[in-house]
């Protein structure tokens, strides 16, 4: 199985490219679910939300909608408090796992973040805490998309983030399945404006059809090898996530019109 979404969902300007300009901002969210399978949250990076919003989640989603988390960044660090936070974290989200829409949360480690042993244990321990929330790990250290590392994550269950575009820390992007759950988010591949740090103008890419084109018999690869494969874009400027999401559904045969 193969869905396809966006990182987020609320921005202003695709009210112009995405949203119909009479329908209020409210409805965005039932909207966007009845033309894409899935979507990425990132407001729970910094602050867990109350339960009454996660439950308004699932009840503006179809049944079948899926959600990714981002779980908050201190969990990354080490703190004595990391297990409480993961708790606090896993009961807010409890709607959307109880309603079976949550595929997974997202932690993003820092390029300073290694692989060595430290740090791996580090993974698992974080893993563990999530209890039963099944753990995608991004790396900022290339030193993790190797297949040793991927072997690794791989007997521990920590699905691996396949990250296209952004800072580019590999010229190809690195596909691999680590999990029942496969994980891809293009970024955008404008890698000078990533290393300068150049804030909204980082999202601003829109891939051709070519280039989506030529990834799909990775993504299709991942399918064979996992039991779900999620992908995301991330590329939110202009509205160009949502442009490119549906390109990848026509290149897929998924689209669905309506």
């Amino acid at each position: 199985m193969i869905v396809v979404g966006t990182s987020g969902f609320q921005y202003r300007e695709w009210a112009s490219v995405f949203y119909p300009g009479n329908l209020d901002s409210k409805s965005w969210l039932r909207y966007y679910s009845r033309r894409f399978g899935c979507c990425e949250l990132a407001t729970t990076y910094y602050r867990i939300p109350e339960v009454i919003m996660t439950q308004e989640l699932v009840e503006e989603t179809a049944e079948d909608f899926q959600f990714v988390f981002r779980a908050p960044f201190r969990l990354a660090e080490e703190h004595p408090d990391n297990q409480a936070l993961a708790r606090r974290f896993a009961a807010a989200l409890w709607p959307v796992k109880e309603a079976g829409r949550l595929t997974g949360a997202l932690l993003q480690f820092p390029p300073e973040f290694g692989f060595m042993r430290e740090n791996f244990d580090q993974v698992v321990r974080i893993r563990d805490f999530l209890e039963d929330i099944p753990l995608i790990a991004e790396f900022g250290c290339s030193d993790w998309l190797s297949a040793r590392a991927a072997k690794h994550l791989a007997a521990n269950r920590v699905a691996l983030a396949c990250i296209d575009g952004g800072m580019r820390l590999t010229e190809k992007t690195f596909f691999y399945a680590t999990s029942d759950l496969a994980y891809v988010r293009f970024q955008g591949r404008n890698s000078s404006r990533w290393v300068k740090g150049d804030g909204s103008a980082q999202h601003d890419y829109l891939y051709s059809r070519a280039e989506l084109a030529a990834v799909v018999p990775e993504i299709r690869r991942l399918e064979q090898e996992c039991e779900r494969v999620l992908v995301f874009f991330g590329n939110h400027w202009r509205g160009q996530a949502v442009i490119n999401a549906r390109m990848l559904l026509e290149e897929l045969g998924k689209l669905v019109t309506g």
